[in-house]
C-alpha cells in the first residue's frame, strides 16, 4: 500500500513512448544504410574519375548524417510526462519548494526597462507561497537606471501583489492587464492603475531625459530590493558582476554562471 500512496501523491509521472522499439529497429536498419552509402562513395572515391562530384556528394551525405544521428539521439528514449499541479494544494506549505527564479538584461536601449519590470511583477505575482519565492534579476550593463526601475518596481509590488492574490488575477504583468480589462475595472483597481502609470512615466521620463550608461567596467553590485523580512513578499534581488577589460566575462552567459555560483 505505501507504493501506491506514494505514486498517488506524486506531482508528475514519466513513463516510456509505445512506439520506442519499432524506433529503435528503425534507427539500426537506417545506420547500416548510412554506413553502407559512406563505403560506396569511399569506393568510388578510389575507383573512379569522377574525383571532385564524388567528394562533394560525400561531404553532403556525411553532413546529412550527422544531422541524423545528432536528432536520433534525443528520439532513442522518448518519454510521456503528465504533471499534476494540483496535487500542491494537499501539500502544506511548509513542504513548498523554495524557488530561485533568474532574469537576465544587458542593455537598457535593447531591453527597455519597462519590459523588465514587468516581467519581474508577473514572476513575483505566481500563484504560489510568496516567502517561498525568490526573483534574483541579473544586470549584465550595470546600469543605474535599470536599478531604478527595479526599486520603482519593488514598491509597486506592495499593491501590485496583493491586488493580484485577492483578485485571482490571470494577466499577471500589470501592462497586459490594464490593457485588456479596462470595462471591467473597480476602483481598487483604477487606483493601482494610476500608481502603475506614475512609476511608469518616472522611468521613462530618466530614459528620455539622461543618457544611459551600461559600464563595462564596474565592481560587483548586489542590492535586496524587496524581502519577506517584514511582510510575506518574495525576496527581490538585484544582482550586476564585476566585470573589468583584464578578464573575459562571457556576456550573459557568463552573468548566468555567476548566479548559479552564487545560488
Amino acid at each position: 500500500m505505501e507504493p501506491q500512496r506514494k505514486h498517488s501523491a506524486a506531482l508528475h509521472t514519466c513513463y516510456p513512448c509505445r512506439r520506442t522499439i519499432p524506433y529503435r529497429i528503425y534507427a539500426v536498419i537506417h545506420t547500416c544504410g548510412i554506413i553502407s552509402l559512406m563505403y560506396h562513395h569511399a569506393h568510388s572515391l578510389a575507383t573512379a574519375d569522377t574525383t571532385l562530384t564524388t567528394s562533394l556528394l560525400l561531404i553532403a551525405d556525411v553532413v546529412l548524417a550527422f544531422m541524423w544521428a545528432t536528432t536520433t539521439c534525443l528520439r532513442f528514449n522518448p518519454v510521456h510526462r503528465t504533471e499534476y499541479p494540483k496535487r500542491y494544494l494537499a501539500k502544506p506549505k511548509e513542504d513548498f519548494p523554495k524557488p530561485d527564479v533568474f532574469i537576465c538584461t544587458a542593455d537598457p536601449y535593447k531591453e527597455p526597462p519597462m519590459m523588465v519590470v514587468n516581467t519581474i511583477l508577473s514572476v513575483m505575482a505566481y500563484d504560489y507561497p510568496s516567502d517561498k519565492l525568490s526573483v534574483y534579476v541579473s544586470d549584465d550593463g550595470g546600469s543605474s537606471l535599470t536599478l531604478f526601475a527595479l526599486m520603482e518596481a519593488a514598491m509597486f509590488s506592495e499593491h501590485w501583489l496583493p491586488f493580484c492574490k485577492k483578485n485571482s488575477v490571470e494577466d499577471r504583468s500589470p501592462e497586459v492587464y490594464f490593457s485588456s480589462k479596462s470595462q471591467y475595472w473597480t476602483d481598487e483597481a483604477e487606483n493601482i492603475k494610476t500608481m502603475y502609470e506614475d512609476m511608469k512615466k518616472r522611468v521613462e521620463h530618466g530614459v528620455h531625459s539622461s543618457k544611459v550608461d551600461t559600464r563595462h567596467d564596474h565592481p560587483t553590485i548586489v542590492k535586496v530590493l524587496q524581502s519577506d523580512e517584514i511582510e510575506v513578499m518574495p525576496n527581490l534581488i538585484y544582482v550586476s558582476r564585476e566585470k573589468n577589460g583584464a578578464s573575459p566575462h562571457h556576456f550573459k552567459a557568463g552573468a548566468l554562471n555567476t548566479l548559479v555560483g552564487i545560488n
